[in-house]
């Protein structure tokens, strides 16, 4: 099945490219199967992304034995959406384990000033999670997104941008139980806030963001974190849950900042971001930054949607699939995560990465990780060089 769902996007990726009518009577394939009434006000598209990704691993850890896996579907998505005028529906879920997990199941309702979602989403926090994955520059985000629990819950929330600007806010539940069941999985709660500007000053776009996230947790959280490299094992685990040595989180805050700047081929992107944990003795609280740049040898630029303070899909200006060569881009990053409150000592990786974007929903990738957490009694290691081929549609 996974096969079938692999063969099924490349194809329907591919059939972008010609942008032809299927048949009269609103279908086509633009760039995915859909359908268009006659008035334009409704539209039904199919949706979905498959990444095939491949490893070599080398692990090292006196906790944990070397990973086995050295390929898996990293997302195997598929979904739908409905829009009918200000209103849009959708529902997408991920099929690359046994249980179908939810991703974006939501109502949004376009206002005259604003929007309005309702469902299973996002908490609005941090550029590198917002953007979407599709057009991210590593295989993985920055250690941040991870290690502090960033994500999707069931919950409503209040979108407005204009002129450079984006606000955005939200009261959220807990996260969305598997396997189609539209119920929230713990009784956690959390209130997320963000806000960004932007502007062009000498051909150079520049990007300022901060938000905020305060969860009250069921039965305490944990931070855990692959080494950006999803094959890999994760390093060891800050345990607040119920019962843990550590104590139990009762709550906690998310900081974070964000600066952006794109001018030409280039792109830089930087974050900083502070978990604060309430429960524990001592409240500790944990630092997590990286920055990245990176340089498109082809001379696009990378896009950027100033409607919701993100980055956008890059399409190359010479598409294989027309005959010409895509796009071409390298790119360096680097993550520093402290977590001595948690006598962990320092998370350090470096990632170097190149893309090859062969049609604007064809990619492949090719990521390089070095990183290693130095606890005071023990050190954790991963090197690795991974590649993806991805399709989205």
């Amino acid at each position: 099945m996974k096969y079938l769902i692999l063969t099924a996007a490349s194809a329907l990726a591919c059939l972008a490219s010609t942008e032809a009518r299927a048949r009269e009577g609103g279908f086509s394939f633009s760039p995915a199967p859909r359908w268009d009434s006659a008035d334009g006000e409704t539209s039904i598209r199919l949706r979905g992304r498959v990444y095939y990704d491949l490893a070599d691993i080398d692990w090292s850890s006196p906790n944990a034995a070397s990973p086995a896996d050295r390929d898996e579907f990293r997302t195997a998505r598929l979904g739908f959406e409905i829009e009918h005028g200000p209103v849009k529906f959708v529902v997408e879920y991920d099929f690359e384990s046994e249980n179908a997990k939810p991703n974006d199941v939501l109502l949004a309702i376009n206002l005259p000033e604003g929007r309005i979602r309702i469902g299973h989403f996002k908490t609005m926090n941090s550029l590198e999670e917002q953007t979407s994955s599709r057009y991210s520059t590593f295989m993985e985000r920055g250690i941040a997104t991870d290690l502090f629990g960033l994500g999707r819950r069931i919950g409503i929330a209040y979108d407005w941008s204009g002129n450079g600007f984006t606000a955005s806010a939200g009261v959220f539940g807990g996260a969305m139980d598997d396997n189609f069941a539209f119920r929230e999985v713990d009784e956690s709660s959390a209130i997320a806030a963000r806000v960004t500007w932007s502007t062009v000053v000498d051909d150079t776009r520049w990007h300022v963001g901060t938000s905020w996230r305060r969860t009250d947790h069921d039965g305490g959280t944990r931070l855990r974190v692959y080494p950006q490299a999803h094959l890999s094992n994760r390093f060891a685990a800050a345990d607040y849950r119920a019962g843990a040595l550590l104590g139990t989180a009762e709550n906690s805050d998310f900081v974070g900042l964000e600066l952006a700047a794109i001018r030409g081929p280039f792109h830089l992107h930087g974050e900083f971001a502070r978990l604060s944990i309430d429960g524990p003795a001592g409240s500790p609280s944990f630092d997590s930054g990286m920055l990245q740049a990176g340089w498109i040898l082809t001379g696009e630029a990378r896009p950027y949607k100033e409607s919701g303070g993100t980055f956008g899909r890059l399409r190359p200006a010479s598409s294989v699939l027309d005959g010409g060569h895509g796009a071409f881009e390298l790119a360096v990053r680097h993550d520093i995560s402290d977590l001595a409150d948690a006598d962990l000592g320092r998370i350090r990786s470096t990632t170097v990465g190149a893309n090859w974007y062969l049609h604007d929903n064809l990619r492949v990738m090719a990521n390089y990780v070095a990183a290693n957490m130095n606890a005071p009694t023990f050190t954790e290691s991963s090197d690795s060089l991974q590649f993806r081929i991805q399709a989205d549609f």
